[in-house]
């Protein structure tokens, strides 16, 4: 069975004399967003349905669906999330969240043909020509990889995005979370966050019972709904600092003479090339990005020799991605139940 939620929105205003706030409204959500970052959301003015799908026959219809929108409308980037029990290499995938023009939530703890519909999500899910934009990506990696033998590929990960733009402003890197990235570049708070860590503290298992609470699916699609707008604030704010580093590159190359010469030449090619070179140059920092998620995908292949955490002795060589670390302490992700 699938259900249908309709998703309507109100019209976006735009005003040049003074700075608004725009109300974009769809469904159990009602946002208010400064005009400033307004036109990342234009995909959310338009209506959305939301997809339950948890069996066979409903799976292949919409990854056919999912397909004919790549052709026709040229659209190759999604929006990937998973929700499910302790996810990395030995949790359970619950829901499987994809965001196009709609939501497609694909239900692989209850459904009718587990092996089938996963054959048709790998089918998807491994194509090349397609962009997967995640968040933290590790531990989605590791689940999918470990559990169904699907490698994900062309990812787009907004943390790794965000430490790219830290290293080129010569700013101290670190692990920013989602909702923080949401807040930093969108202006957007997660008001279900409290009640969701709140839920998963009492019950981390919450997301394996059926029905799915309406809050907990409210805060499932909201991972994934974000994740193309603030794929596309941060390409810009990378867009803009290497255009700056690029500018300052090029004076100090004028030094050695002719500054007036090479000023104007900038300024020129500023001018009259900048719209031919835009479309080139953003996809340069995407594919950029991609190349720099490698890293972050190949974490589900760390300790992969190790098949029984119960017989590691002391002294086991293991390897560890580092998280975090202060004056005292080093975090490290293990790719295992065990934290380090």
């Amino acid at each position: 069975m699938v259900q249908i939620y309709k998703i309507i929105n109100k019209n976006i205003k735009n005003y040049t004399l003074e700075r608004t706030i725009a109300n974009v409204s769809y469904g159990y959500l009602n946002l208010s967003v400064n005009d400033k970052i307004v036109h990342y959301f234009e995909e959310l003015t338009k209506k959305k349905n939301i997809f339950y799908i948890n069996n066979l026959e409903d799976c292949k219809k919409y990854i056919k669906d999912i397909h004919q929108e790549f052709i026709k409308k040229k659209i190759n980037v999604i929006g990937l999330d998973i929700e499910g029990y302790k996810i990395g290499r030995y949790g359970i995938v619950s829901i499987l969240q994809i965001c196009l023009s709609d939501v497609y939530i694909f239900d692989l703890y209850k459904c009718d043909n587990n092996y089938l519909i996963i054959k048709y999500i790998k089918n998807l899910l491994e194509n090349e020509e397609i962009i997967k934009v995640l968040h933290d990506c590790r531990e989605d990696c590791s689940i999918l990889y470990n559990q169904y033998n699907i490698k994900l590929n062309n990812v787009f990960d907004c943390q790794v995005a965000y430490n790219l733009f830290l290293k080129k402003t010569k700013k101290e890197q670190y692990q920013i979370s989602y909702d923080d990235l949401l807040y930093k570049y969108l202006f957007l708070n997660n008001n279900n966050k409290i009640y969701f860590h709140k839920c998963i503290s009492i019950d981390p298992k919450i997301y394996l019972e059926r029905p799915i609470s309406k809050e907990l699916m409210h805060y499932a699609i909201q991972d994934v709904l974000y994740l193309k707008p603030l794929m596309l604030a941060l390409v810009d704010k990378l867009e803009s600092v290497s255009k700056d580093i690029s500018l300052m590159e090029k004076k100090e190359k004028s030094q050695a003479g002719a500054n007036a010469e090479v000023s104007a030449e900038v300024s020129t090619e500023a001018g009259t090339n900048n719209s031919l070179k835009l479309n080139y140059f953003k996809n340069s920092i995407i594919k950029d990005v991609i190349n720099h998620s490698k890293k972050y995908i190949n974490y589900q292949y760390l300790n992969i020799f190790i098949k029984n955490e119960k017989e590691l002795q002391k002294g086991t060589i293991i390897e560890g991605m580092v998280v975090s670390c202060n004056n005292l302490n080093i975090y490290v992700k293990l790719n295992l139940n065990k934290k380090g």
